[in-house]
């Protein structure tokens, strides 16, 4: 009973001790809970990241956890965008003779095989049940967001729930299924990143996942209109009112501590940090109605 009590404030909020009480309650209470939900839509979309995915990827590379084509973006951009690799097309084509040719395919006159339709692909993906929506690229068509092209036909299940996404190709000139890459063919970091990004969009386990975003959405907000409330109830008059730093000199430097590590963890919050820090030191503590705000200066 003693340890559930001591969870008032932290784990529930207090509703019966007024006002002050009440606000300081929600705000501590919904960071409690709100914090690993959030930490959790951080991490998991990191790997998107320009920065942070960029560097994923160069270290995956280096270390050899690479398998198969890399399915997420990297800033708004595939992870092959960037690569200007030729095409070998004899490799692309070599072996197509000990594939089977699919069902119905025309023949030219010397008796090869023509130029598989859409259609006869469309047809062969509806066949394989894929999960909706099922994406049909051509031979040499563009890839989506300035992925290289391939030579051959890709179909791709492109689900937001990527462990039932997979990905088909077939010869461009026989339709002989060249290829089928299925989430459980991943590298093991590829399947990880693919559980967050499922996570992150909700779409890892319908809509329970989707309510718990709208409700990490929702103490964000609490979060900070509660802060706020706080704020303009304890601070002084004419100024910020910010906390002073600790007496104690260990909390300084765990707080340091985990400013540099979110640093080094997050390459634009260093440079965010690193720009707030030149702005006061330099530009506010010269302005004078500014710095007396701030808590800069001291006022007699």
């Amino acid at each position: 009973m003693a340890a559930w009590t001591g969870a008032a404030g932290v784990i529930y909020p207090r509703l019966t001790r007024g006002p002050q009480a009440f606000w300081r309650d929600l705000h501590a209470v919904t960071g409690f809970w709100v914090s690993g939900l959030a930490l959790v839509l951080l991490v998991t979309g990191l790997p998107w990241a320009s920065v942070w995915g960029s560097a994923f990827k160069a270290v995956r590379t280096e270390m050899g956890w690479v398998k198969g084509k890399q399915d997420w973006t990297i800033g708004g951009r595939a992870a092959d965008a960037d690569d200007h690799a030729g095409h070998d097309h004899a490799a692309m084509m070599a072996g197509a003779g000990s594939m089977h040719a699919m069902p119905g395919m025309a023949h030219d006159h010397a008796g090869g095989p023509t130029p598989v339709s859409l259609t006869e692909i469309v047809a062969e993906a509806r066949s394989r049940h894929m999960a909706w929506p099922v994406i049909v690229m051509p031979p040499g068509a563009p890839g989506a967001f300035g992925a290289k092209p391939s030579l051959a036909w890709i179909v791709k299940a492109d689900t937001q729930n990527r462990l039932l996404g997979e990905t088909y190709t077939f010869d461009a000139r026989t339709g002989a299924q060249r290829s089928h890459e299925t989430f459980a063919d991943k590298h093991p970091i590829d399947r990880v990143v693919g559980y967050g990004i499922s996570w992150h969009e909700g779409a890892l386990f319908g809509w329970v996942n989707q309510l718990i975003g709208v409700m990490t959405a929702l103490m964000l907000v609490t979060l900070a209109v509660s802060g706020f409330v706080l704020w303009l109830r304890r601070k002084p008059g004419g100024a910020l009112g910010a906390p002073p730093l600790p007496a104690v000199p260990a909390r300084k430097r765990g707080m340091a501590a985990i400013a540099l590590m979110l640093a080094a963890f997050l390459p634009l919050l260093a440079l965010s940090m690193a720009a707030m820090l030149v702005i006061e030191r330099l530009v506010l503590v010269r302005i004078a109605p500014a710095a007396r705000w701030l808590g800069l200066v001291r006022t007699v």
